[in-house]
């Protein structure tokens, strides 16, 4: 049995209702009736896999939330929240559709790869958030591929190469961020804190949802913000910045501009850039 089996059947040693959290619907030829879901949670197990100098991170999540931050360990330490959403009384079910369709995995690959995936024909209700604790001097490079959940990164204070986050559905956060930055989401809001300015080119966007940024006075590089629908709000901008507004947005200068260039893009929502 692979490791990533093993975890998936550890996971389901108990499962408990929770907070009540949607409905399914049923149709017949003369009516329509919806039914209360709740959400069944399995027992978390964590793994932790070696973290070698430079080794980047993958994490590959279905369905749920994930959360990455720093703290005083040697390994990279993962806690796999496996849940489902079903009809009241359904736990045995609830069990089952844990145990046999839900796999996870923490492995070595090259970088660090961590993934929940859910079989085909799965429930689309099942999944598991995922919480990853990285070494304090981390300095690889982050990448998350999100298909439905909201994103929490921080890397304050951590001398990380660059973050990649990838959403299908959901809120991205992210603080400290360093390197190559290249953030994005279908739908939902995105905060981006960055503590270092990149000399590669990045993006953050969002097809639904506000944009905010906060970044140090005194970087060296270039910006554009462009919101189809929403406005431009500008806190504590250095008088040695140049700005310029056109119809595809406003573009900045910051320092000599020698850096790399940062696109901020939505559809729909604000667009906010602080200066610290």
């Amino acid at each position: 049995m692979n490791r990533s089996l093993r975890i998936a059947c550890f996971l389901i040693c108990a499962a408990t209702s929770a907070a009540t959290a949607g409905c399914a619907v049923t149709t017949g030829e003369n009516s329509i009736t919806a039914e209360t879901l709740v959400r069944y949670e399995g027992s978390d197990e964590s793994a932790r896999v070696e973290y070698l100098p430079t080794q980047s991170i993958r994490i590959v999540s279905d369905n749920g939330d994930v959360e990455v931050s720093t703290g005083n360990v040697s390994d990279v330490v993962v806690t796999f929240s496996p849940f489902t959403m079903r009809k009241k009384d359904e736990n045995k079910l609830a069990v089952a559709e844990m145990e046999n369709d839900l796999r996870l995995s923490a492995i070595v690959d090259g970088d660090v790869v961590i993934s929940t995936q859910t079989t085909s024909g799965a429930s689309g209700y099942l999944g598991a958030d995922i919480q990853v604790v990285l070494p304090a001097d981390f300095d690889g490079v982050l990448r998350v591929e999100q298909d439905n959940g909201s994103v929490d990164v921080d890397l304050d204070g951590a001398p990380s190469r660059g973050t990649t986050v990838q959403s299908g559905n959901g809120s991205i956060d992210v603080v400290g961020a360093r390197g190559a930055l290249d953030v994005s989401t279908d739908n939902g809001s995105v905060f981006v804190d960055v503590d270092a300015w990149s000399d590669s080119d990045g993006s953050i966007s969002s097809g639904n949802g506000a944009l905010e940024l906060s970044v140090p006075a005194g970087v060296d590089g270039t910006m554009t913000a462009q919101t189809l629908l929403g406005d431009i709000v500008e806190e504590g901008l250095p008088s040695t910045w140049a700005t310029a507004e056109n119809d595809a947005g406003t573009s900045y200068t910051m320092g000599d501009g020698d850096g790399g260039h940062l696109t901020l893009f939505t559809e729909l929502g604000d667009i906010a850039i602080h200066v610290k």
